[in-house]
């Protein structure tokens, strides 16, 4: 699994994150192919790195994602691909599973990472597990807190346009169980996991997996409401979604 120090501010900082891979353990279990390709996802996230930019003494940007290093408001575009449907995600790229998803993107997942590891988020998987059965429990699974309490917890938004009015609204507000035809009542803030590295690669960019409501270990967020392990629970809510193909905004921001 791919490892990231947690970021240091302030931002004259900002480019010296490392990325660590447990190579001479893989060595041992891997094969000389599967090495190269985790070799590969690391070599695709340092890239990603270095095409940061800075736009202004607080904001930067990575490939079109916008990271305000003072609030740590990260904003990157994508648009609505399903109004209607049962879903497992929220955003997957636009050559993900794009059958089971509110959103589609065309920003490559690496870059996403690194700019909310860039903004002084945390990847760790605290809170995805508390609700799941024992005997639904992913085997590879284990929950890690991060250094910082919280420091994995964000909100999303969206916002759009109407006309010449913008509209703003939480990305839970825009899922619903299918039993009580509700958003999720302890789905207020989001699990930056973050994906990682195998001998497939960096697996977000392998899957395009971005937001997931139904639990993913390889995409980069993911829900912690209750039932998030099940893949039949979760359909969107129509009501409170743009019409198909609106370019949308997604917003992240602290939790606290």
């Amino acid at each position: 699994m791919l490892l990231f120090p947690f970021l240091p501010t302030p931002m004259h900082r900002f480019f010296s994150f490392i990325c660590l891979i447990p190579l001479g353990a893989m060595a041992q279990e891997a094969t000389n192919s599967q090495t190269a390709s985790a070799v590969d996802g690391a070599r695709q996230l340092a890239e990603a790195q270095q095409k940061v930019k800075k736009i202004s003494a607080t904001e930067y940007e990575l490939d079109g994602i916008r990271i305000q290093a003072a609030t740590r408001e990260v904003r990157f575009p994508a648009q609505v691909c399903l109004k209607k449907a049962p879903i497992e995600y929220m955003l997957t790229t636009d050559t993900g599973k794009t059958h089971e998803t509110v959103l589609t993107t065309t920003l490559q997942p690496t870059a996403i990472q690194v700019a909310l590891l860039l903004a002084n988020y945390e990847a760790a998987t605290e809170g995805l597990l508390k609700d799941v059965p024992a005997d639904e429990r992913p085997k590879v699974w284990k929950e890690e807190a991060p250094k910082t309490p919280g420091g994995n917890r964000v909100k999303i938004e969206l916002e759009w346009k109407v006309g010449d009015a913008v509209k703003r609204a939480p990305l839970h507000m825009m899922v619903q169980n299918i039993e009580t035809r509700q958003p999720p009542p302890d789905l207020d803030t989001w699990v930056f996991n973050g994906s990682y590295i195998d001998e497939r690669g960096f697996i977000a960019q392998h899957e395009g997996s971005i937001i997931a409501v139904w639990l993913d270990r390889g995409a980069i967020l993911n829900s912690a409401a209750k039932g998030n392990w099940r893949d039949d629970l979760w359909i969107s809510l129509p009501d409170n979604i743009p019409d198909e193909g609106t370019s949308v905004t997604v917003i992240i921001t602290p939790a606290t």
